[in-house]
């Protein structure tokens, strides 16, 4: 029984090691205003949905609005868009009509029709498990955006449109990555055919399995 036991024992912490080593990277937790490229991120935008990826060269550390750090494409002072936004609290922070939790980063698109866009690159080939939500931000307007997920900027995995406020539309994938794929998380102006109103809120994990 006690040789049972041991191995009972062997077995559970090498499956707690392997669940430990399993790789994971979090749109959230792993944002930085450090550098663009991030790591495995890139944060940018698309002129057109077939345009080649444009990083965003300005940021902001919560000058603009108290708990929140952004990048985006510069218009001017404490003018950005399209954006990507950081709640840094453990609060929800709202600016203008938009209301952004802590579990979430906001995107918005551009008033020329850019797409925003938050980019993941294989860094090894393998298989990986996706998680993620979408939400609107704007209860006000409210948000009306489409949301995609696009692979290697031609393969479209899911598309919604996001119609709502604090109403989470949850996806979940297994794909298999060559390493240097591209997986982009991409919004626009929706059906309504403009940017106003359209912070759009995210959450995302890649986690490889094998």
């Amino acid at each position: 029984m006690k040789l049972l036991n041991f191995a009972v024992a062997i077995a559970l912490m090498l499956l707690v090691g392997l669940a430990a080593s399993a790789q994971t990277y979090n749109v959230v937790t792993d944002f930085s205003l450090a550098s663009n490229p991030n790591g495995v991120w890139s944060y940018g935008y698309l002129a057109t949905p077939r345009a080649p990826l444009t990083l965003y060269t300005f940021s902001d550390d919560q000058n603009c609005v108290s708990g929140i750090s952004f990048w985006g494409l510069y218009l001017g002072p404490c003018s950005l868009l399209p954006v990507l936004g950081h709640n840094d609290t453990k609060g929800i922070v709202c600016w203008a009509t938009d209301c952004l939790p802590p579990n979430y980063v906001v995107t918005s698109p551009g008033y020329e029709g850019q797409l925003g866009v938050v980019r993941w690159t294989a860094p090894a080939s393998g298989t990986y498990g996706l998680q993620g939500a979408v939400m609107g931000t704007d209860c006000v307007y409210p948000t009306s955006t489409d949301l995609r997920v696009i692979r290697n900027s031609t393969q479209e995995l899911f598309r919604t449109a996001v119609n709502n406020c604090d109403v989470p539309l949850s996806f979940q994938y297994q794909i298999s990555f060559s390493a240097g794929d591209t997986l982009d998380f991409v919004v626009d102006w929706g059906r309504n055919g403009n940017p106003y109103g359209d912070g759009t809120g995210i959450q995302f994990k890649v986690t490889k399995i094998d």
